[in-house]
Formats: C-alpha cells, structure tokens, sequence
C-alpha cells in the first residue's frame, strides 16, 4: 500500500509559474476591481521566493506585463502598483488573454497556473473551453467569479474543464 506523507515540507514542494488573468473591463468597475485588486494582491503578496508569476490585464485587450517574473518583493509590489492603476473601461475579451497565457515561453520543470479573475460578462464561453482543453496538459486553470452577477457557467467550465471525447 501505498500512503503520502501525513505532512509535506515546504522544501518540497516544487516552484510553481502563476499567471494571473485579470479583467480590468467596464463591467468589473467600482466593487468588482475593487474586490479583485485585493485578491490578487493577496494572491500575488503570498507567493514563495521560488515560484515566478505574471499578470496578463484584458478588457478589449490584453496585455502581459513584460515577463515572467521572480517572486521578489520588487516585482510584488510593482505588479500590485500596476493592478491599483486600473480603474475598469472596455469590452471583455477573455479568450485572446487566455491565448497569450498559454502562450507565454514556460519553464518545463515549473508547474504553470493560470488563474482568472473576472465577473465573467462575456458570451464566447464555447471558444473558451476549446482553449483550455487543448491546453490541460501544460496548465492548470482556476478561476474567480467577482461581482453580484458573476457568470457561473463560465467560472464553473473554466474551473472544471471536461476535455474533448476521444474520436472511435
């Protein structure tokens, strides 16, 4: 029998690449970007000195910030100054920021996420999912509804991705 260990020690744990999509759009502002500054603030404030990170800020556009980054406190706080400056305007473009996600030169011996935040008002959710089911084995994704009326389908299938039934 085969049991894991009752306790892993941070050491081994092995670093991680996060990548944060962030929507910064019309219907995110006030509370939504309000709420989502703060969590990513935490997301990113917590990361370990061996994990890297990016941000990627979409609303009708999406753009990275610069490159993959080392968990300094330098790089923290310029990526939360970045994300304080965004005030919400624009459409919601989600799947281009997802593309450049997955897109971004990975290192293979880093485990890569990539995590969304958004209220999800948006209608291409179908082309979405292509996107990450053809994407699960380079990345994890997760996601964070913000907002009163956060689109659960959407969150939910980018959470819980289904991939594709094999062709007979």
């Amino acid at each position: 029998m085969v049991q894991p260990p009752e306790r892993v020690r941070a050491e081994e744990i092995p670093p991680r690449e996060y990548i944060f999509v962030l929507d910064v759009s019309g219907s995110m502002f006030g509370y939504p970007l309000d709420t989502a500054k703060e969590l990513i603030g935490n997301l990113v404030g917590n990361l370990r000195d061996s994990d890297q990170f990016n941000l990627i800020l979409f609303s009708d556009t999406a753009v990275p910030w610069r490159q993959i980054r080392t968990c300094h406190r330098r790089n923290i706080r310029q990526a939360i100054d970045l994300i304080e400056r965004q005030d919400g305007g624009g459409g919601t473009e989600l799947a281009p920021a997802l593309e450049q996600a997955v897109s971004l030169p990975r290192d293979p011996r880093m485990a890569r996420s990539i995590v969304t935040i958004t209220d999800g008002y948006m209608s291409d959710e179908s082309s979405i999912f292509s996107l990450i089911n053809r994407n699960l084995k380079t990345a994890d994704f997760f996601s964070f509804g913000i907002g009163t009326s956060v689109n659960r389908y959407l969150i939910d299938g980018i959470a819980k991705p289904v991939p594709a039934k094999p062709l007979l």
